[in-house]
């Protein structure tokens, strides 16, 4: 297994390591404080034929930052999995939703990479031979959203509204308190509703994972996203100009929620 550690001090690059080491022990775990560097070793190790599994990568990096050279790993090795080490949590957060599979806050612990990788839907400890899911997301008229042809049951209804919330963001991370003032945008922003809100979010990934999809939804402390590669979506093939969804918008959008008028109007804009 090869595993890429990628950080400009070098301390931390060691620190990091060696956190790895402990989780993957057998590893070939190569790491670089130069991100040119790091590019030209995984270019050599594609030439290879060799796998890339994991790729730590910090953010503000001097040369090319990391999210420019997780879009180069990705392309040679488009299931590597990724994981962002930074002090930078805003950057963090737009990146998670693009190509990450997590990320850790420095200084790294072994106990947090394990954490991590407990919270992918791919098992890190033995590989992951589950056929690919189609996840259709419908929402133009009402929001709804399929696997394999079949609607998904929500035992919470407010459940279902916080997954199209996170779908109308567009892989966009949003907060507790954000999900709160949208969801119920009258209710003050207490212990009670925030508990209430962490409830929902459990709720919705047990309706995610009953169907074996979870990996559709990315969370992290008190931050929740989509990840848009997983699943396909009529509103975003209408603003990539797709013809069958430009035909089947009729000016409705998630008739479902208040909050939904909002995107109406530029899609409106849009047509």
């Amino acid at each position: 297994m090869h595993i890429l550690a990628v950080d400009d001090e070098r301390n931390m690059l060691e620190k990091l390591m060696t956190e790895i080491w402990k989780v993957f022990p057998r590893a070939q775990i190569h790491g670089e404080t130069d991100v040119l560097a790091a590019a030209e070793w995984v270019e050599k190790l594609a030439e290879k034929g060799q796998m890339l599994e994991y790729a730590f990568l910090g953010i503000r990096i001097r040369g090319m930052n990391g999210l420019e050279l997780a879009k180069q790993i990705k392309m040679l090795y488009p299931k590597v999995k990724l994981i962002f080490c930074t002090a930078y949590t805003e950057y963090a957060f737009d990146a998670f939703g693009l190509f990450a599979k997590g990320y850790l806050l420095k200084p790294v612990s072994a106990e947090d990479i394990i954490r991590v990788l407990d919270e992918m839907v791919s098992d890190w400890r033995k590989e992951n031979n589950e056929m690919l899911r189609d996840i259709r997301v419908q929402t133009f008229g009402n929001f709804e959203i399929f696997v394999d042809n079949r609607p998904l049951y929500f035992e919470r209804e407010k459940a279902k509204e916080l997954l199209a919330y996170l779908v109308d963001r567009h892989g966009a991370t949003v907060t507790t308190r954000q999900i709160a003032a949208v969801l119920w945008e009258d209710r003050p922003y207490d212990r009670t509703l925030k508990n209430y809100v962490a409830t929902l979010v459990r709720a919705l990934k047990n309706a995610l994972s009953n169907v074996g999809v979870e990996d559709m939804l990315i969370k992290s402390h008190n931050h929740l996203a989509v990840d848009i590669s997983k699943f396909k979506c009529d509103a975003y093939d209408y603003e990539r100009c797709d013809s069958v969804a430009i035909n089947s918008f009729h000016g409705e959008y998630m008739l479902n929620y208040s909050w939904a008028e909002f995107t109406v109007g530029r899609y409106t804009h849009i047509e």
